[in-house]
């Protein structure tokens, strides 16, 4: 019984989120979005140095540790991709993260949010480019970066289709001191893309204080990630 909710709800949640629902699993179209014109005009942000590739609607979680002074800390996040490149400019594409954040909140308690999200796994529905997650700095070997993976699913069996990045620039989110920062990052390694920005994000902040030795806390957000250059 709680397979099939979890399967039912997973799947109604996803042909919301992606505002589309392809009728087979043939791969969905990407659309060309060279001449896309990322908006960071309510920030600091630089502009992008290369040609935007693609555009993906995050759906996920950040993911805050509690510290021993009563504070969250983030340890990272999980979240899936879906290519929304064809909805770019279209009507209603303004409200899209604002949309899917509501949604995605309709998700009942029983569905814990990092399961909801690995049943894309299992789902592998054909408008899915990758997942983001962190990994261990490949270069250094210590400390925690964003990756985000296309091998599985929109470049599925090329092991280049990722990018490991490194935050550049970051910015308070113009939309409120609920959604998490917006930001600009660049490539560490893989050959997915030369920049990644996070903009449009709703949700996603810790709360302000925690007790010491509470469980890890897993905060659903939404946000548009653009990812400029690379090899593909």
């Amino acid at each position: 019984m709680v397979s099939t909710l979890r399967s039912a709800m997973f799947l109604t949640f996803l042909a919301y989120a992606s505002f589309v629902a392809p009728a087979n699993d043939q791969p969905a179209p990407r659309c060309d979005l060279s001449s896309a014109v990322i908006d960071t005009t309510r920030t600091t942000l630089p502009a992008p140095k290369f040609s935007p590739k693609f555009l993906g609607l995050g759906v996920g979680t950040q993911n805050y540790t509690c510290t021993s002074a009563g504070v969250f800390t983030n340890v990272g996040a999980l979240a899936e991709l879906f290519d929304i490149s064809c909805l770019f400019g279209e009507p209603g594409f303004d409200d899209i993260t604002t949309i899917t954040f509501d949604l995605w909140n309709l998700a009942p308690p029983i569905l814990p949010a990092p399961e909801v999200i690995s049943l894309g796994e299992k789902f592998d529905p054909p408008d899915i480019l990758g997942e983001h997650y962190f990994v261990v700095n490949p270069v250094t070997g210590s400390g925690l970066n964003p990756k985000w993976d296309f091998t599985s699913h929109a470049f599925a069996g090329n092991p280049e289709a990722f990018a490991v990045g490194s935050k550049i620039d970051d910015v308070a989110a113009p939309t409120g001191a609920s959604d998490i920062d917006w930001l600009y990052l660049t490539n560490v390694t893989g050959s997915l893309a030369n920049e990644i920005y996070r903009i449009d994000t709703r949700g996603g902040q810790a709360p302000a204080s925690c007790v010491p030795g509470s469980k890890e806390i897993f905060v659903k957000y939404t946000s548009l990630y653009w990812f400029t250059g690379g090899a593909f």
